[in-house]
C-alpha cells in the first residue's frame, strides 16, 4: 500500500479514536460538573461541525475517493460525540444559560447576519462553501472566545483535559485529512470554506486550552 494512502488511513483511525476519547471523557465529566462549560459553546460547536459535514459531503459528491469519504466519516463522529455530550448538559439541566451565552449567541447571530448581508451583496448563496465556511468560523471561533474567558474567570473543571488535547490532534489531524484531499482532488470551494474554519478552531482552541491551563 502507498505511504500516501497509510497515512491517510492512519489519520482517519486516529481521527475516531480521538473522537471517542474526546467525547468519552467530555460526558463522564458532564455527568458530574458543567462548571465553565457554555450551553451556547457545545451547540454553536456542533452547528460548525454540521456545516462541515454538509461541505465534505459535496466535495465527496463532486470528485469521491477514500480519501473524500474519510473525511466526511471524521466528521459524522465528531458531530455524533458532540450531539451526545449536547444531551447529557440538557438531560441534566444544570447551568445551562447565562449572561455570557447570551452575550455569545448575540454576537454570533450578528456576525451571521453580516455574512449573510455581504455574501448576498455579491451575489453569493449562503450554501456557497467559501460563505458556509466563514459563518463556521463564526459558530466555532466565538463561542470560543467566551468560554476561554468563563474558564479563567470561573474556572473550567467541567472540561475534560482529555477533550482538550484530543481537541488540537483532531484539528491538525483534520487539516492533514484536507490536505490530502486537496491534493488528490484539487482545491475546490468547499475545502477551501472547511480549512478556513478548522484554521479558526484552532487558534481559539488554543486560548481555551492556556486558560484552562491558568486555571488547573
Amino acid at each position: 500500500m502507498p505511504l500516501k494512502k497509510l497515512t491517510a488511513d492512519a489519520f482517519f483511525a486516529l481521527q475516531i479514536v480521538l473522537a471517542i476519547i474526546s467525547g468519552g471523557s467530555q460526558l463522564l465529566r458532564l455527568l458530574t460538573t458543567s462548571q465553565g462549560v457554555n450551553f451556547s459553546w457545545l451547540a454553536s460547536w456542533l452547528t460548525f461541525l454540521l456545516i462541515n459535514l454538509t461541505l465534505t459531503i459535496r466535495a465527496h459528491r463532486s470528485q469521491p475517493s477514500r480519501v473524500t469519504l474519510q473525511t466526511v466519516m471524521t466528521y459524522a463522529a465528531w458531530t455524533t460525540v458532540i450531539a451526545a455530550c449536547l444531551l447529557v448538559m440538557l438531560w441534566k439541566g444544570t447551568e445551562l444559560w447565562d449572561l455570557k451565552d447570551t452575550a455569545t449567541t448575540t454576537v454570533v447571530g450578528l456576525a451571521v447576519l453580516l455574512t449573510w448581508l455581504q455574501a448576498r451583496r455579491r451575489g453569493l448563496k449562503i450554501t456557497d462553501p467559501l460563505v458556509s465556511g466563514l459563518l463556521a468560523v463564526w459558530f466555532v471561533g466565538l463561542p470560543q472566545l467566551t468560554l476561554a474567558y468563563k474558564i479563567f474567570t470561573v474556572g473550567g473543571a467541567g472540561l475534560a483535559g482529555e477533550m482538550l488535547l484530543a481537541g488540537h490532534i483532531g484539528i491538525m489531524t483534520r487539516l492533514g485529512q484536507l490536505w490530502f484531499a486537496i491534493r488528490e482532488a484539487g482545491w475546490d470551494r468547499n475545502r477551501q470554506g472547511a480549512a478556513l474554519s478548522e484554521i479558526a478552531n484552532e487558534a481559539t482552541w488554543l486560548l481555551v486550552t492556556l486558560a484552562w491551563l491558568a486555571r488547573w
